[in-house]
């Protein structure tokens, strides 16, 4: 019987399904919006456990776990204050705020390894740069330091750089690298319109976003900038490409400005998929961290709410119902 579920595993990897029947012992970390404030929830990747990690009258946003799973960095809005990075362990204790600046804190992700966390900050539109810091608040670093904006910023696998988009207000966004200590800036593309949402893999790909006139493209691109194409065009937009833990396949959505539904093509641009079908929006696509399971939120009556799925769009299954706003935020390891 062990033997079998070894096989199963193993095959299921290979065709980029990941692990299979461990959605349970992962966390799902999650936002609940109501009128008045946005709090951070957990909750078992099968659905079980969920758990309220922040309250009072604040907006908690984009919680991200760490490799471990057992930490979270979120964004806090409050009265009086701009956003701010926080961190709170899984099970809800240890709240600490790792900054205090009068910038607005934006998408902080941890290292492969946990020993930084990345986020954005800026004092105005069109002056966003991005940050490291350690996660106990100490050792702020500034990565970037111009009159543009610095976003989106994602980990190379090993940990020694990162891909972000820049934007220049009026012109264009770009694609670019930089080391984690902030030297070796590289710019990746080059082009009049917009470029963005990069998405680093392990197999040495770097997948992004291309704005048309018409459409958009999904393409691949080396770190180092060469054997740059595209795997996906679409009269549509596409966003928010994400890896598979395998990393064979990307899954994104595609917005017709009425409707967004989540495809999936395999690397080489084969196989596109269509995973969702219906009259309602289903965003943010987020991968279990063995690729067994796909979470996404769905709009649903009068809010959202967390759902997932196969990686082939079957067994649709629908995780929260608090007539609120649940967003998916990120899956990882249970602690």
């Amino acid at each position: 019987m062990e033997r079998s579920k070894q096989v199963l595993a193993a095959v299921a990897g290979a065709i980029g399904l990941g692990a299979v029947g461990a959605a349970g012992a992962s966390t799902i970390a999650f936002t609940s919006l109501s009128a008045s404030s946005s709090h951070v929830w957990v909750m078992r990747g099968d659905g079980s456990e969920q758990d309220r990690l922040t309250s009072g009258a604040v907006v908690d946003l984009a919680p991200s776990l760490s490799p471990a799973g057992t930490r979270l960095a979120f964004v806090r809005r409050q009265a009086g204050d701009s956003d701010d990075l926080f961190r709170i362990g899984v099970g809800g204790s240890g709240l600490a705020r790792l900054t205090r600046t009068q910038a607005a804190e934006a998408d902080p992700t941890w290292s492969p390894q946990g020993g930084l966390i990345a986020f954005s900050a800026g004092r105005a539109i069109g002056s966003s740069e991005l940050f490291v810091i350690e996660p106990d608040g100490t050792d702020r670093l500034r990565l970037t330091d111009n009159r543009v904006d610095d976003l989106d910023p994602n980990w190379a696998p090993n940990g020694n750089r990162l891909v972000f988009t820049r934007h220049v207000r009026g012109r264009n966004a770009e694609v670019y690298i930089i080391g984690a200590d902030g030297t070796g800036l590289r710019r990746l593309t080059n082009r009049a319109g917009a470029d963005d949402s990069p998405e680093w893999s392990s197999h040495g790909w770097i997948a992004y976003v291309r704005r048309l006139a018409n459409g958009s493209e999904l393409r691949l691109v080396r770190p180092d900038g060469t054997d740059n194409h595209r795997i996906v065009r679409s009269n549509r937009q596409i966003s928010g490409p994400t890896w598979s833990p395998t990393n064979a396949v990307l899954v994104f959505e595609l917005w017709d400005g009425n409707d967004t539904e989540l495809f999936r093509v395999s690397v080489i641009g084969t196989s596109l998929f269509r995973l969702t079908r219906n009259s309602v929006p289903d965003f943010g696509p987020v991968w279990a961290p063995g690729g067994g399971r796909i979470a996404f939120t769905r709009v649903s009556g009068g809010g959202n709410d967390v759902w997932t799925m196969a990686p082939n769009g079957t067994k649709k299954r629908r995780l929260t119902a608090r007539n609120t706003h649940e967003s998916a935020s990120d899956w990882g390891a249970g602690p």
